[in-house]
């Protein structure tokens, strides 16, 4: 299903303005970011210091309501838990929130997570891959690339999946919403994405719901440009883009994302 044009206005304005003001002096970033082609499977019970590290102490900007900081990022025997929650007032807000990333920028591969999204209008729950001109990886080309999975709160029926490459195209017009046998918000289920240089696939419990080729779209990211991080993050949308994500209704209090079992498998060894 396409989006409507104002869905894909909002969205637009909402991506541009994260990109250009993503370059924010207070951003922490790694130590060291090194590309990887091995597999690697976590479950996310513990944080795995080695390969992941949690946004902390910026803001991205319009149009994201929150913060990032890196104690909204809770793990346990069930995964890890991405809060977000007011740590000011309704009067005087203060909106925090988790983030997730790898240190490892990866290439072609199956890449899936099990995840149960927020459910609350505003607020968009995401497992995406990922290179921008803040977040360049080792063989990057300082150019955006994204290839999405999110589910807009307010309703959780449907997926919503996205990709650019290159800073392409300026418009969400690759954006679909894909609708699920199930409210994604009432248990976890398992999302993937098959990433090769000819064709980008996306699977829920192991069944294919959407496929883009080569010979489809010139906007499939390529490694030959930049490999990609993987990323985790819940987050709450400014009122201007109501339109696409809902609108993020300040006074119902804390909502969390959940995920568990990550994997990355290189194309060879993919088995979706």
């Amino acid at each position: 299903m396409k989006l409507s044009e104002q869905q894909v206005s909002a969205q637009r304005m909402a991506k541009e303005d994260s990109l250009l003001k993503a370059s924010s002096t207070n951003k922490k970033e790694p130590k060291t970011r090194t590309a990887k082609s091995n597999g690697f499977i976590d479950v996310l019970t513990h944080f795995d210091y080695n390969h992941w590290w949690a946004s902390d102490g910026w803001h991205n900007g319009f149009p994201f309501v929150n913060r990032w900081q890196a104690d909204a990022v809770s793990h346990s025997g069930d995964g890890v838990q991405l809060t977000l929650s007011n740590h000011g007032s309704v009067e005087v807000p203060d909106w925090v929130s988790g983030e997730l990333r790898s240190h490892e920028y990866r290439g072609y591969g199956c890449y899936e997570v099990s995840m149960k999204p927020a459910a609350r209008s505003g607020v968009v729950s995401s497992f995406f891959l990922f290179a921008s001109p803040y977040d360049i990886a080792p063989n990057g080309n300082g150019l955006h690339h994204e290839i999405d999975i999110e589910f807009l709160g307010d309703n959780t029926n449907f997926m919503q999946i996205n990709f650019w490459r290159n800073g392409e195209p300026d418009e969400a017009q690759n954006a679909r919403l894909i609708p699920l046998q199930f409210d994604a918000a009432l248990d976890f289920h398992r999302y993937g994405i098959r990433w090769s240089s000819k064709k980008i696939q996306w699977y829920v419990d192991g069944l294919l719901v959407h496929e883009v080729s080569s010979n489809e779209s010139d906007f499939i990211p390529k490694t030959t440009e930049s490999t990609l991080m993987t990323i985790m993050n819940i987050w709450a949308t400014d009122e201007d883009i109501a339109s696409w994500a809902g609108e993020f209704d300040p006074e119902l209090g804390s909502s969390q994302s959940h995920y568990k079992d990550f994997s990355y498998q290189p194309l060879k060894q993919c088995q979706l």
